[in-house]
């Protein structure tokens, strides 16, 4: 809970570099799982999605990336983002058409994000009884489901607090 008295919305009331760091040896671990490098692109497209939890556009990336003297290749973009999408590293936020690192490792299958409309920062909750509900209607329906991603568009605390603000000085 905030001073407020209002549930802090994930992610405001953290130590980010703890988060930043864990992520990275996540991405690490699941590497070497699949036997696959954890290439110097790969690791400054993650580092660069872990630098806010907001979704970033594959062009935001190319933009931000340090391309050391070299002619930015989008493509290379792609591919880290496609690699490190396969490995549950990252989502894809479709609202947005950007990504976001994930930060609940295992839960590839199913995420319920929060994305604030005013500051675009997101959340990303478990909502297993949600998605339950989904395999379960899913099923009902012969349909065989994959993967659940629910994006929920809205105003974080924060936000709402000084959208309440603002008219109150109106």
């Amino acid at each position: 809970m905030s001073d407020r008295g209002k549930p802090d919305f994930p992610y405001r009331q953290h130590d980010h570099q703890v988060c930043i760091e864990e992520c990275i040896e996540r991405a690490e671990a699941a590497c070497m799982d699949h036997n696959e490098h954890f290439t110097e692109n790969r690791r400054a497209v993650l580092e660069l999605l872990l630098a806010g939890h907001r979704p970033l556009g594959a062009y935001e990336i190319v933009e931000q990336f340090d391309w050391k003297n070299r002619r930015p290749a989008p493509a290379q973009i792609y591919r880290a983002l496609a690699f490190l999408e396969s490995l549950g590293l990252i989502h894809r936020i479709a609202s947005r058409n950007a990504y976001l690192a994930c930060n609940r490792p295992g839960h590839q299958k199913g995420a319920i994000f929060l994305v604030c409309e005013r500051c675009e920062l997101v959340a990303e909750l478990e909502g297993t009884q949600m998605l339950t509900a989904i395999d379960n209607l899913s099923a009902s329906s012969g349909f065989v489901a994959h993967t659940h991603l629910i994006e929920v568009s809205g105003l974080c605390p924060a936000c709402s607090d000084t959208l309440d603000f603002e008219r109150a000085e109106t």
